[in-house]
């Protein structure tokens, strides 16, 4: 079971100091929870499902929120969607030893002869004609046979090693996946998997269950997200003291410009802008709450220098796009992207609030 109380303290204390955003990719959820999956939704997803989910996968959809804080990138929202494919036994089991080890054995003929196909097919399809095995046959029909392999390789393959009876909750960049086990021995626990990988990194020898087992099923899901939690936790107790300072004074000054340009004083806004005198200093909260209003700002004070001057050096001097440290938010573009994201308005709820501004 989920400690909730202990995981909402930690995430609320990195809302209100983590300015800087420095552990791996809490750019992304910014440690802002998506509103929770209500319990009737998710109850009714399960009994057409004919399946549960993991009690502590549960709970944190339910009462933490659908998608949001955890480690790197933070947690994928779950869909409502019907996938036969959960149902499946899946192969990172005890009792699927010799199903397991067939299936990484395919797996690793299949990348070693990627760029071999046509073998590759004949492996699979060995009753092929005669007259099929011909050159000209081959150049003419090349997307049947690709079309046949394809599919063939997605149904022994992928499917057991990254579809059956797993979910996929999490990214942690480049081909860093992670898996869910929802059924079998190991149901509950969380393993990073890819078929985009070499799989001597990810099956080394002896391919056996057991090793994999040993080295890459260490953690329940509640175990995975603690290792986020500690480790927010750590870092907010111990921030200096000085940077603490400086968190305030950064939203201090935000609230004021947050006011000047929601009065449209767009001269208050520059001045205020010129008065920050190391922009490059600034966390990645705050000059990513800067950069949002560049634009406006140059629109509305063609050629300012106050303004020319402070996005200069917040950019190291052109040298690096805002897109190199500012946060992704929600938009009509990605609403329904895998990743959680929070809209502009909510970043700035948690930057500027009153109830952030206060001592931890």
């Amino acid at each position: 079971m989920l400690d909730i109380p202990k995981i909402r303290a930690a995430v609320d204390a990195a809302r209100r100091w983590d300015f800087d955003l420095s552990l791996f990719g809490t750019w992304g959820h910014v440690h802002h929870f998506l509103p929770v999956l209500p319990e009737e939704e998710l109850g009714a997803w399960e009994e057409e499902m004919g399946l549960t989910l993991p009690q502590d996968y549960r709970d944190y959809l339910t009462q933490l929120g659908n998608g949001g804080p955890g480690p790197a990138y933070g947690l994928m929202p779950f869909r409502l969607s019907i996938r036969p494919c959960l149902r499946r036994r899946c192969i990172y089991s005890e009792d699927q030893e010799a199903a397991f080890q067939r299936t990484v054995q395919q797996f690793i003929h299949w990348y070693g002869e990627s760029e071999e196909d046509w073998d590759l097919y004949l492996r699979y399809f060995p009753d092929t004609p005669a007259r099929k095995r011909q050159g000209d046959w081959r150049e003419t029909h090349r997307k049947e046979w690709q079309d046949q392999l394809d599919a063939v390789l997605e149904r022994e393959v992928v499917e057991p090693l990254t579809e059956n009876g797993q979910l996929f909750i999490a990214n942690e960049g480049c081909s860093g996946d992670i898996y869910l086990i929802l059924n079998g021995t190991h149901r509950g626990y969380c393993h990073c998997c890819s078929t985009d990988i070499d799989p001597d990194l990810a099956y080394p020898a002896p391919g056996t269950f057991a090793a994999y087992r040993d080295r890459s099923l260490t953690e329940t899901f509640g175990d995975y997200l603690m290792t986020y939690v500690d480790k927010i936790d750590a870092l907010c107790r111990e921030l200096p003291a000085g940077k603490r300072r400086q968190f305030q004074w950064e939203r201090a000054g935000a609230r004021d410009f947050y006011a000047a340009v929601q009065a449209k004083d767009w001269e208050g806004a520059a001045a205020l802008l010129a008065a920050i005198h190391a922009p490059l200093t600034l966390s990645r909260k705050t000059r990513t709450f800067y950069a949002h209003y560049e634009e406006a700002l140059n629109a509305r004070l063609p050629g300012d220098g106050r303004v020319t001057a402070f996005y200069d050096a917040m950019y190291q001097y052109g040298i690096w796009h805002h897109d190199s440290f500012s946060v992704p938010f929600r938009n009509a573009r990605n609403a329904g992207g895998l990743y959680p994201r929070i809209s502009f308005e909510e970043f700035v709820q948690d930057l500027l609030s009153e109830e952030n501004a206060q001592e931890s």
